[in-house]
């Protein structure tokens, strides 16, 4: 059943710099999505907090966007509202750094190091935002978000603003409760992390390395969502992709990277259609000759069928 009504559309149409079918594709480091019905940008939490409020009365959709990183957008796109979040205020105070939900990660872990603080070169590896971080307990190299995280500024609709400890927020592989759990549909507007007091040129030099392995291993240079499935406990999603045969593995114009087993690259021009279908073949390969289930860490969102 649709969720339009005129009033519903009305409302949505009289929101500050709302746009109207707006293209998502460009928005996400894919390249890949059809439109949202309606899409605002906001930085001002208390704006954020009443606009998901008022979707949440009227019962229209709505689907919180950062970078656009580990998302896969339906062709025909998403219904209701897209609300991208931009706050990007940071702070540091001695070795507890406060940073908005719209702040880069990859720009955190310089501005940490900025500082001379240690504990964060992992950031430098996650191109998402902070707030979808947090949404999927990010991780790069070993290390994940919940290590340095201390607590997280939140709203939750119709229960009003809300501090979470890493503990309310059940942190697991790649997920939190705002993902999967008791807190699903709600909002991060900023995130507090302790980290240690370092040497911040060692920490600036790490990170360059890291970058560097990064590049050789990995396609940063393409549309892609980053890591498409979850590693398997003691193993490696892209050695058993590698494994099955699957590198260059195409679907249209969508293809797994022969650089990498774990990312799936957008040629130019694929769909999300021809993604799926290719995550779909992966994960049946692997079935077949592993017995072991790939677990998808890319979000599929929208109007996708089936």
């Amino acid at each position: 059943m649709s969720w339009r009504t005129a009033s519903k559309v009305k409302w949505l149409e009289l929101l500050p710099g709302v746009s109207e079918d707006e293209p998502l594709a460009s928005r996400t480091s894919f390249g890949i999505g059809g439109p949202a019905d309606f899409f605002v940008e906001m930085s001002r939490p208390q704006a954020i907090e009443e606009v998901i409020d008022g979707c949440v009365e009227r019962g229209i959709p709505y689907l919180l966007l950062g970078a656009g990183t580990n998302l896969l957008i339906a062709d025909a796109g998403v219904e209701g509202l897209v609300l991208r979040v931009v706050n990007r205020e940071h702070q540091v105070d001695g070795r507890e750094v406060r940073a908005g939900a719209g702040l880069k990660m990859m720009r955190l872990a310089r501005i940490a190091a900025d500082a001379g603080l240690r504990g964060f070169e992992f950031g430098i590896g996650i191109p998402g935002t902070v707030g979808g971080a947090v949404y999927q307990n990010a991780g790069c190299w070993g290390k994940e978000l919940r290590e340095v995280l201390v607590e997280v500024e939140g709203y939750m609709p119709g229960a009003g603003a809300k501090t979470w400890s890493p503990a309310d927020l059940q942190f697991g592989y790649r997920t939190s409760a705002l993902r999967e759990g008791r807190l699903k549909g709600g909002l991060v507007i900023e995130a507090k992390f302790q980290l240690e007091r370092g040497d911040g040129e060692a920490a600036k030099a790490l990170m360059a390395k890291l970058t560097k392995e990064r590049n050789e291993t990995q396609p940063i240079k393409t549309k892609n969502s980053g890591s498409v499935f979850k590693n398997p406990p003691g193993d490696s999603a892209g050695r058993l992709v590698q494994a099955a045969g699957l590198k260059g593995a195409r679907e249209g114009n969508a293809v797994v990277s022969t650089l990498h087993g774990n990312f799936i690259v957008n040629e130019g021009g694929a769909t999300a259609v021809e993604v799926r279908r290719l995550i779909e073949r992966i994960q049946a390969e692997v079935r077949r000759r592993f017995n072991l289930e790939l677990e998808t860490e890319v979000e599929m969102v929208g109007r996708f069928k089936g």
